[in-house]
């Protein structure tokens, strides 16, 4: 009986390990620099079992500063160096609308992750452009049907669609150039790029404490299945709980 038990929860674990859940795994290894295993064994662990795992695995210091302040302070300087902009005028609730403007928007930001030396998110698209870039093709297709009477019947119209709708999303790309933030703020942004670079922050610039970890972890979870992070509860369970496969 425990033989077919064990070999039925392995099934389980495995039906539950989507592309999303291995991404998302993959993006907390990055973060926290840790061999995580087994991404099957984690499947339908909570957020909180998640972080204490990571906390006995990666051993970081004890903690001593505010990480989230050491990450805005970092921010702080960068914008400073890069822009030359006071540092009497950031804040943590200064708009990134106002230090990233739109034009120079998707320059600045490469320029920042280059500059810190960290992983940044990447700038989304608009949900405007993503519909057009799904659409698009589909539309230009049938005006050519209607208009040269080309032989597109609907399965191959449906297909060709299929085939272009990621050239037409790589057109589209110099428009993703909405801040990935739940807040657009300089703290906001602080809060994501710690989350996505834990390890960096707490092995040298001021250790770690279980609450930050998990509070980061809520973070990386939250940006990474783009949900608001008030919805990520410590006993979420990954993946069924986060709605993503």
């Amino acid at each position: 009986m425990t033989t077919l038990f064990g070999t039925g929860e392995k099934l389980e674990r495995s039906e539950l390990l989507g592309e999303d859940t291995w991404e998302l795994f993959e993006a907390v290894e990055a973060s926290f620099c840790v061999d995580l295993g087994d991404y099957e064994v984690l499947c339908g662990r909570s957020i909180k079992e998640l972080a204490e795992e990571i906390n006995e695995r990666a051993k970081f210091p004890t903690k001593e500063k505010c990480l989230s302040a050491v990450s805005f302070y970092k921010l702080r300087r960068t914008f400073g160096a890069l822009f030359n902009i006071p540092r009497s005028a950031i804040r943590p609730s200064t708009s990134l609308r106002e230090l990233l403007p739109w034009r120079s928007r998707r320059s600045r930001w490469r320029q920042i992750e280059k500059h810190l030396g960290l992983r940044l998110p990447r700038l989304a698209y608009p949900t405007w452009a993503l519909v057009l870039s799904l659409f698009a093709p589909a539309a230009l297709l049938i005006v050519l049907k209607l208009s040269f009477g080309l032989p597109l019947n609907p399965i191959v119209i449906f297909l060709l669609s299929l085939s272009l709708a990621i050239p037409a999303i790589v057109a589209f790309s110099p428009f993703a150039r909405v801040i990935p933030c739940e807040e657009p703020t300089l703290g906001g942004l602080a809060k994501v790029i710690l989350a996505k670079n834990y390890s960096a922050f707490a092995s040298g610039q001021g250790g770690s404490s279980a609450s930050d970890m998990l509070s980061a972890l809520q973070q990386l979870v939250a940006t990474q299945t783009g949900r608001r992070l008030d919805e990520i509860s410590p006993e979420a369970r990954i993946p069924q709980d986060l709605n993503i496969y």
